[in-house]
């Protein structure tokens, strides 16, 4: 999961970097990421199951609203609010199974988004109010991946390249009106589409597996903090002292909540 969070984290500089317009990036990041998972899996055959279709419909959801509230909000608020995934985990967890939360989640949950508040202290501005709401809703759908990957009737590795599927079927007729001869704008979203979906889901894939749908977003929480990198590494712009502290305070969180859970044997 850590690995996957890695993979994410190069997708806000890289969004930025294309001048096409948001289906264009989609079409094209899902297709690229479904040939990678194709690879990985060696087949291409689905299970149609309900819990598959479920997860395939959140991924799809996902990597729509997400890139779209990129588009129209600044990186931070898109980000910031995408990380209410854990909120809608217990909620949904709450509503259809009946799954109430631990003291220690709740904890966890809170102090990793007081972290991520922090992170962000020195960037927050209100954004654009439609790409934040699509923002929030990316996060609803996140929380939706999770969950739905967890259900019995669940496989990932058919849940997610079905996902990619209906999420390139969606945005590749946009393809032809949209791209330049832009060999920037191309190599980002090569870099977007191998990397930062099709490999990221392939580290989910495995991690999903053996983490608790809660834990495995909380993780995720590593993505905002590696950010930061890629930009310092593009622009030798160096983190300010508020997003270092809020990045310590979600690695440590983390960090304390996996070794918590592993204790507690709640694998």
């Amino acid at each position: 999961m850590v690995l996957a969070s890695f993979c994410w984290s190069l997708g806000g500089l890289g969004i930025k970097l294309i001048p096409w317009d948001a289906m264009t990036i989609i079409g094209l990041r899902a297709l690229l990421g479904a040939a990678v998972f194709a690879i990985f899996r060696k087949s291409i055959r689905i299970d149609f199951t309900k819990g598959n279709v479920l997860a395939a419909v959140c991924l799809a959801g996902t990597i729509i609203l997400f890139v779209f509230s990129n588009k129209l909000t600044t990186a931070a608020a898109a980000i910031l609010l995408q990380f209410t995934a854990p909120i809608f985990i217990i909620l949904i967890q709450f509503v259809l199974y009946g799954q109430k939360p631990k003291i220690s989640e709740a904890v966890a949950v809170s102090v990793t988004i007081f972290g991520m508040l922090l992170f962000f202290a020195d960037k927050l501005e209100p954004g654009n109010v439609l790409g934040n709401i699509l923002a929030i809703g990316s996060g609803l759908s996140f929380a939706g991946v999770f969950v739905f990957n967890k259900r019995p009737d669940n496989t990932p590795e058919h849940a997610l390249l079905l996902g990619f599927l209906i999420t390139a079927l969606i945005g590749l007729p946009f393809v032809p009106f949209g791209v330049t001869l832009d060999p920037v704008a191309w190599g980002a979203v090569a870099v977007l589409g191998i990397v930062q979906v099709g490999l990221a889901y392939v580290f989910f894939s495995i991690g999903i597996k053996a983490t608790p749908a809660l834990l495995a977003c909380l993780i995720t929480a590593m993505e905002p903090v590696l950010n930061p990198v890629w930009v310092f590494i593009a622009t030798r712009e160096a983190p300010g002292p508020f997003a270092a502290a809020g990045g310590a305070v979600i690695f440590l969180t983390v960090l304390l909540y996996n070794i918590w859970v592993e204790k507690r044997g709640a694998i």
